[in-house]
């Protein structure tokens, strides 16, 4: 029997992605419009900026699980020594993507290299952090409580987000004198809250993993093979619905966060109602968040991710209809945040309950490559966030640079479709995906749970 669940880890699990999220929140919300608006590149440069970065992360998603699976568990534990190491080189990293050095070329190196280098320093220990929910949990309602505190927290850190991203920005821009600079230090600050956030982490779950000393006598500490890791994907037939439907919710999240600034700029034509808009959103994410644990009791995991997808593609579709009345269009985004914030936990925890129908298929427990997966469906969707963006606006004349005050009915009707319409279209279609392919209940779970818990106590009875 696993070791139970400590106070502490029951309210502060979510703390890593508490400051992980923070750090994302200054590339979700602000990458693309710091490369258009703040350092002036041109769009083009945007659209290969964005290509580049997003289809090299997406080629990598897939290994950071696999490294972590693959290798000797090192002297902290499998997952959890990830979580100690890599995040100062993030620190430092992380900086160089909000940067213009020397000519535009030059410059997009740069930043194509601090994204891609600061991307493999911080998805290892993300994937190992994720990893540790069904390495901590007992039970389908243990592995959802947890992922109901990662999504709560990540919300939270939304809400000091709307406080601290886009007004200190600018006010260490205006400090320095060089708006550019105002973006470096902001990544900067935020990627060391998370250095500092994982460290907690750390901490509390010492113990709950088996560590160097203890990987030679335990099944769990053991490498798992390749063929096991390739099984648990390619046998793994909810996994794979899983991936393509959390794609399309991943594309969701995505392109509403980089097109936000886009909305308040050239519709609303209020910047200034963008921290309230990411302060507000972020109170519903964590409201969704906190009901999302005794929804998906009471509902199961697979049910509660099915109604909130629907939920949230009615919600953005009716966006599009209001988006010109500011206050209509606050209420109606606001209820599509709250289903964020709900699919922001149930959908994570059908990443844990995946892995547990894998260990159970396979006979190897490989967790952190299956949980690592999920990588592979938010790094594809990146892509389209960095393409669809650019293409949609510049259709509609967007140009660098452009005042507000000269946006066109044609501009601001793109916008709204890329910052709502589009999105909303492939939460529906996301939810009809899951509804018709993710056959996994909660009654098989148990089963195959106390199945592998059996099989566990068989073998370390024979290792004694």
């Amino acid at each position: 029997m696993k070791k139970p669940l400590s106070k502490a880890l029951r309210t502060f699990y979510g703390l890593g992605d508490f400051g992980f999220s923070l750090m994302t929140s200054v590339e979700l919300y602000l990458f693309v419009f710091f490369l258009t608006n703040v350092a002036k590149f041109s769009l083009p440069m945007v659209a290969l900026i964005g290509s580049v970065t997003s289809i090299v992360d997406a080629i990598l998603s897939p290994f950071y699980g696999a490294i972590i699976s693959g290798m000797k568990p090192l002297k902290w534990g499998r997952n959890r020594s990830w979580m100690l190491i890599a995040p100062p080189f993030v620190v430092i990293l992380y900086i160089f993507q909000f940067t213009k050095i020397g000519p535009e070329s030059l410059a997009a190196f740069i930043v194509c290299a601090g994204f891609i280098l600061s991307h493999i320093a911080w998805n290892i220990p993300w994937v190992a952090n994720v990893s540790l929910i069904p390495v901590l949990a007992n039970n389908p309602e243990e592995r959802a409580l947890l992922a109901s505190r990662r999504a709560t927290y990540t919300a939270l850190a939304g809400v000091v987000f709307s406080y601290t991203g886009p007004p200190l920005a600018n006010y260490l821009g205006k400090v320095t004198n060089n708006p550019i600079m105002g973006y470096s230090m902001l990544a900067g600050i935020m990627a060391f809250v998370m250095m500092i956030c994982y460290w907690t982490v750390f901490k509390l779950t010492e113990g709950y993993e088996p560590t160097e000393a203890q990987g030679k006598a335990s099944p769990a500490g053991q490498r798992v093979s390749f063929k096991g890791m390739l099984n648990s994907l390619v046998k793994n037939p909810p996994l794979i619905v899983l991936l393509l439907s959390d794609f399309l919710r991943y594309m969701v999240n995505f392109i509403m966060t980089a097109a936000a600034a886009y909305y308040f700029t050239y519709v609303a034509q209020n910047m200034s109602l963008l921290p309230m808009y990411l302060l507000l959103g972020s109170i519903a994410q964590v409201i969704g968040a906190y009901i999302a644990g005794p929804l998906a009791k009471s509902l199961s995991t697979r049910t509660a991710s099915i109604v909130g997808l629907f939920g949230l593609g009615i919600a953005l579709i009716l966006c599009k209809f209001v988006a010109m009345n500011i206050t209509m269009f606050f209420v109606v985004v606001l209820i599509a945040r709250v289903f964020l914030g709900l699919l922001a936990s149930v959908m994570v925890s059908l990443y844990s309950d995946v892995s547990i129908f894998a260990q159970w298929k396979t006979g190897e427990d490989a967790s952190p490559f299956v949980m690592g997966l999920m990588n592979l469906s938010l790094k594809t969707a990146i892509i389209s966030r960095g393409t669809i963006i650019p293409f949609v606006l510049s259709t509609a004349g967007f140009v660098s640079g452009i005042k507000p005050q000269e946006a066109t009915m044609a501009l601001k009707n793109a916008v709204v479709n890329v910052f709502v319409f589009i999105p909303g279209v492939f939460a529906l279609v996301s939810g009809i995906i899951l509804a018709v392919g993710y056959k996994l209940t909660r009654e098989k779970l148990v089963e195959m749970q106390n199945e592998i818990n059996q099989r566990k106590a068989e073998a370390s009875g024979m290792i004694k």
